[in-house]
Protein backbone atom coordinates (compact mmCIF):
# COMPACT_ATOMS: atom_id res chain seq x y z
CA UNK A 1 0.00 0.00 0.00
CA UNK A 2 2.95 2.73 0.75
CA UNK A 3 4.60 1.40 -2.26
CA UNK A 4 1.22 2.44 -4.26
CA UNK A 5 1.24 6.07 -2.99
CA UNK A 6 4.54 6.52 -3.25
CA UNK A 7 4.49 5.70 -7.24
CA UNK A 8 1.43 7.96 -7.45
CA UNK A 9 3.31 10.63 -6.01
CA UNK A 10 6.22 10.29 -7.92
CA UNK A 11 3.73 10.19 -11.04
CA UNK A 12 2.70 13.60 -9.95
CA UNK A 13 6.59 14.65 -9.92
CA UNK A 14 7.40 17.42 -12.70
CA UNK A 15 9.46 15.61 -15.46
CA UNK A 16 13.70 16.50 -14.77
CA UNK A 17 12.41 15.52 -10.60
CA UNK A 18 10.69 12.68 -11.12
CA UNK A 19 13.34 11.22 -13.97
CA UNK A 20 16.01 11.13 -11.62
CA UNK A 21 14.34 10.15 -8.52
CA UNK A 22 12.87 6.87 -10.45
CA UNK A 23 15.85 6.36 -12.23
CA UNK A 24 18.13 5.69 -9.13
CA UNK A 25 16.27 2.70 -7.45
CA UNK A 26 16.15 0.73 -11.00
CA UNK A 27 20.24 1.27 -11.31
CA UNK A 28 21.82 -2.39 -10.44
CA UNK A 29 23.65 -2.47 -7.11
CA UNK A 30 26.86 -2.23 -8.43
CA UNK A 31 26.86 1.05 -10.13
CA UNK A 32 25.56 2.36 -6.75
CA UNK A 33 28.92 1.81 -4.96
CA UNK A 34 31.33 5.17 -4.22
CA UNK A 35 34.29 4.86 -6.58
CA UNK A 36 37.54 4.23 -4.29
CA UNK A 37 38.78 7.74 -5.19
CA UNK A 38 36.29 9.61 -3.08
CA UNK A 39 37.37 6.54 -0.34
CA UNK A 40 38.27 9.16 2.81
CA UNK A 41 37.25 11.84 1.52
CA UNK A 42 34.06 14.39 1.43
CA UNK A 43 31.91 16.38 -1.11
CA UNK A 44 30.34 19.44 -0.42
CA UNK A 45 27.58 20.91 -2.96
CA UNK A 46 26.38 24.31 -1.83
CA UNK A 47 23.20 26.24 -3.52
CA UNK A 48 20.85 29.03 -2.82
CA UNK A 49 17.18 29.03 -3.06
CA UNK A 50 14.84 31.58 -3.47
CA UNK A 51 11.20 30.41 -2.48
CA UNK A 52 7.61 32.26 -1.80
CA UNK A 53 6.66 30.61 1.32
CA UNK A 54 3.90 31.04 3.75
CA UNK A 55 4.27 29.82 7.52
CA UNK A 56 1.76 28.58 10.45
CA UNK A 57 2.76 32.29 11.73
CA UNK A 58 1.66 33.96 9.03
CA UNK A 59 -0.83 33.05 5.92
CA UNK A 60 0.50 35.82 4.11
CA UNK A 61 2.86 34.54 1.02
CA UNK A 62 7.11 36.10 1.48
CA UNK A 63 9.74 36.19 -0.47
CA UNK A 64 12.78 34.17 1.63
CA UNK A 65 15.89 33.33 -0.10
CA UNK A 66 18.17 30.73 1.70
CA UNK A 67 21.19 28.85 1.47
CA UNK A 68 21.68 25.21 1.00
CA UNK A 69 24.35 23.12 1.72
CA UNK A 70 24.72 18.90 0.87
CA UNK A 71 27.65 17.64 2.78
CA UNK A 72 28.84 14.06 2.02
CA UNK A 73 31.68 11.61 3.74
CA UNK A 74 32.31 8.63 2.32
CA UNK A 75 34.52 6.16 4.61
CA UNK A 76 37.33 4.05 3.77
CA UNK A 77 34.99 1.46 3.57
CA UNK A 78 32.96 3.11 0.89
CA UNK A 79 30.04 4.13 3.39
CA UNK A 80 28.67 7.60 2.52
CA UNK A 81 27.18 9.76 5.34
CA UNK A 82 25.79 12.96 4.53
CA UNK A 83 24.28 15.89 6.29
CA UNK A 84 21.66 18.70 4.70
CA UNK A 85 21.83 22.23 6.30
CA UNK A 86 19.68 25.34 4.97
CA UNK A 87 20.44 28.52 6.85
CA UNK A 88 18.22 31.72 6.29
CA UNK A 89 19.24 35.18 7.36
CA UNK A 90 16.25 37.87 7.97
CA UNK A 91 16.58 41.46 10.48
CA UNK A 92 16.65 38.60 13.33
CA UNK A 93 19.93 37.37 11.87
CA UNK A 94 20.60 34.08 10.72
CA UNK A 95 19.17 31.14 11.65
CA UNK A 96 20.36 27.66 10.50
CA UNK A 97 19.39 23.95 10.76
CA UNK A 98 20.53 20.70 9.71
CA UNK A 99 19.81 16.70 8.95
CA UNK A 100 21.64 13.74 8.98
CA UNK A 101 21.30 10.70 7.00
CA UNK A 102 23.42 7.49 6.68
CA UNK A 103 23.72 5.20 3.30
CA UNK A 104 21.65 2.13 3.86
CA UNK A 105 19.69 2.62 7.20
CA UNK A 106 15.86 4.02 7.32
CA UNK A 107 16.64 7.45 5.84
CA UNK A 108 14.27 9.19 2.99
CA UNK A 109 17.61 10.81 1.68
CA UNK A 110 19.40 8.24 -0.97
CA UNK A 111 23.40 9.50 -2.21
CA UNK A 112 24.25 6.82 -5.02
CA UNK A 113 27.06 6.77 -7.22
CA UNK A 114 27.66 5.95 -11.21
CA UNK A 115 30.79 5.76 -13.10
CA UNK A 116 32.02 10.13 -12.36
CA UNK A 117 28.61 11.17 -11.19
CA UNK A 118 26.55 11.11 -7.42
CA UNK A 119 23.39 11.74 -7.10
CA UNK A 120 21.10 12.54 -4.24
CA UNK A 121 17.14 12.49 -4.20
CA UNK A 122 14.90 13.51 -1.67
CA UNK A 123 11.27 13.70 -0.34
CA UNK A 124 10.72 17.33 0.28
CA UNK A 125 7.16 17.94 2.53
CA UNK A 126 4.48 16.33 1.74
CA UNK A 127 4.31 17.06 -2.57
CA UNK A 128 7.85 17.86 -3.32
CA UNK A 129 11.47 16.24 -3.54
CA UNK A 130 14.81 17.74 -4.35
CA UNK A 131 17.69 16.31 -6.67
CA UNK A 132 20.89 17.04 -6.58
CA UNK A 133 23.56 16.04 -9.34
CA UNK A 134 27.30 16.34 -8.98
CA UNK A 135 29.83 15.46 -11.95
CA UNK A 136 33.39 14.34 -10.93
CA UNK A 137 36.22 15.67 -13.08
CA UNK A 138 38.52 12.43 -14.76
CA UNK A 139 40.75 12.11 -11.00
CA UNK A 140 38.18 13.28 -8.56
CA UNK A 141 39.81 16.31 -8.05
CA UNK A 142 36.99 18.59 -8.11
CA UNK A 143 33.23 18.72 -9.22
CA UNK A 144 30.37 20.67 -10.73
CA UNK A 145 26.44 20.63 -8.91
CA UNK A 146 22.82 20.95 -10.54
CA UNK A 147 20.11 21.09 -7.80
CA UNK A 148 16.58 20.44 -8.72
CA UNK A 149 13.56 21.21 -6.52
CA UNK A 150 10.09 19.38 -7.79
CA UNK A 151 6.48 19.60 -6.57
CA UNK A 152 3.87 17.37 -7.31
CA UNK A 153 2.20 17.99 -10.69
CA UNK A 154 -1.32 20.15 -9.94
CA UNK A 155 -0.05 20.67 -5.97
CA UNK A 156 0.07 24.75 -5.34
CA UNK A 157 2.48 24.24 -2.57
CA UNK A 158 3.70 21.62 -0.75
CA UNK A 159 4.14 21.26 3.46
CA UNK A 160 7.35 21.62 4.82
CA UNK A 161 8.90 21.01 8.40
CA UNK A 162 11.12 23.35 8.69
CA UNK A 163 15.11 21.83 9.56
CA UNK A 164 15.58 25.24 11.22
CA UNK A 165 12.64 26.13 13.38
CA UNK A 166 10.71 22.79 13.65
CA UNK A 167 7.29 24.73 12.11
CA UNK A 168 5.19 24.35 8.74
CA UNK A 169 5.76 26.22 5.96
CA UNK A 170 4.03 26.06 2.74
CA UNK A 171 6.22 26.35 -0.33
CA UNK A 172 4.90 27.71 -2.83
CA UNK A 173 7.76 27.98 -5.76
CA UNK A 174 11.75 27.45 -4.84
CA UNK A 175 14.40 28.42 -7.27
CA UNK A 176 17.61 27.28 -6.98
CA UNK A 177 20.92 28.75 -8.28
CA UNK A 178 24.43 29.37 -7.92
CA UNK A 179 25.19 25.49 -7.31
CA UNK A 180 29.07 25.26 -6.24
CA UNK A 181 30.89 21.80 -5.58
CA UNK A 182 33.96 20.82 -4.22
CA UNK A 183 36.47 18.10 -2.91
CA UNK A 184 38.47 17.84 -0.05
CA UNK A 185 40.49 15.10 2.00
CA UNK A 186 39.03 13.97 4.92
CA UNK A 187 35.80 13.58 7.27
CA UNK A 188 34.09 17.04 6.48
CA UNK A 189 32.24 16.27 9.88
CA UNK A 190 35.16 16.24 11.60
CA UNK A 191 36.17 13.28 14.63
Amino acid sequence: MKLRANRRSLRRLSYPVIAAIVALPMASSGTLAAPSQLYGKSVIVSWQEDRIQTTDRDAQPTAVTGSGQLSVYISEAGHAFSRVSMSVTNRRGTRSGNRDAVQGESSSRSVNFHGNTMSASMPRGNAGAMQISVTFDSGFQGCSARVVTGKAGGAQSTRVTSMITGREHEFYSVKTSGESCRVQGGNVFGN
